[in-house]
């Protein structure tokens, strides 16, 4: 089984965290988006697409590149990080974007991740201490399940 996780962790590296966790449950390759070109993403059994949540969707630069792939991956998932935790509604944007594409989505992941947007950065941030070790044993727990799915 060959994976793929394509990340933008951009300001407190929540997500890398996340897709680390995935890493130590699965056999997942994770490369930043800067290099994501570098790799053919038809060749792995499903590739994943990661980011924080910023104005209620993945960032921009990330959703721009799936939008503009030249061949999508058979197989894909979603996951983030959100002040919230909130994922059925921050990935819908990039999932439709990837079945746009073409790609089957086999599963999407989110939990809360520190923010220290805006006003909450006077705070030092919401969420603190997250994503936590709960939120990482849910992420191996979820990329156990895409394996699980691709398998059968």
């Amino acid at each position: 089984m060959k994976l793929l996780a394509i990340v933008l962790s951009k300001h407190l590296g929540n997500t890398m965290r996340v897709a680390e966790a995935m890493a130590e449950a699965a056999p997942l390759t994770i490369v930043p988006l800067k290099d994501a070109g570098n790799y053919n993403l038809t060749q792995f059994d499903a590739v994943g697409f990661g980011s924080g949540i910023n104005a209620g969707s993945h960032e921009p630069e990330l959703i721009n590149y799936v939008e503009n792939l030249k061949e999508a991956p058979p197989r894909s998932f979603v996951f983030s990080t959100s002040a919230t935790g909130k994922h059925e509604r921050y990935n819908s944007k990039l999932i439709k974007a990837l079945e746009r594409r073409g790609s089957k989505v086999v599963g999407s992941f989110g939990c809360k991740g520190l923010c220290k947007f805006f006003v909450f950065r006077l705070f030092g941030g919401i969420n603190k201490g997250q994503p936590d070790e709960n939120a990482l044993a849910e992420a191996r727990k979820f990329i156990e399940g895409v394996t699980d799915a691709l398998e059968k």
